[in-house]
């Protein structure tokens, strides 16, 4: 996590070393699938290209910071490889954890006009923003930053 005071934004990120880590096993199953040829050639090929290829995203994505939540004076901004999600501070009502498979995960209330204008049933929004972290302390990290300050609606 780091907190800039001169433009006021706090940024959660995932943890460097559970990344390196994730980094690290798919660099060896593709260097397993280089050379194993036990399934096939193709397979093997397959296996080599695809494997070495997330590993190589996975590496940027360490290097370029692309997974992240950044909490301004705006909202909250969350940043993964499949989904992009921006949440305004005067849409939230509250953070909660939710208990699903025995685990405990991150989800967001939002105010009514708010689930009518994103086309959202009446269920808490899933906010996957832990990034190897301990659930509860982000949502601490959420939750101090809502900002309830009262401010003009814009039209958008």
């Amino acid at each position: 996590m780091r907190k800039n005071q001169k433009q006021k934004y706090v940024v959660v990120k995932p943890i460097g070393w559970r990344q390196a880590c994730f980094t690290l096993f798919l660099l060896v199953v593709a260097a397993f699938f280089a050379v194993v040829n036990r399934f096939g050639p193709v397979v093997s090929w397959v296996g080599t290209l695809l494997t070495g290829l997330i590993c190589l995203l996975s590496l940027l994505d360490q290097i370029f910071e692309w997974s992240r939540l950044k909490i301004d004076d705006r909202g909250y901004s969350l940043r993964g490889w499949f989904r992009n999600l921006w949440i305004d501070h005067h849409e939230i009502v509250d953070f909660q954890l939710v208990e699903f498979a025995g685990k405990k995960l991150l989800s967001v209330e939002l105010k009514k006009d708010a689930r009518l204008a994103r086309n959202l049933d009446d269920q808490p929004l899933p906010f996957p923003c832990c990034f190897g972290r301990p659930v509860e302390d982000v949502l601490k990290i959420v939750r101090a930053q809502i900002n309830r300050k009262p401010r003009a609606r814009s039209s958008k």
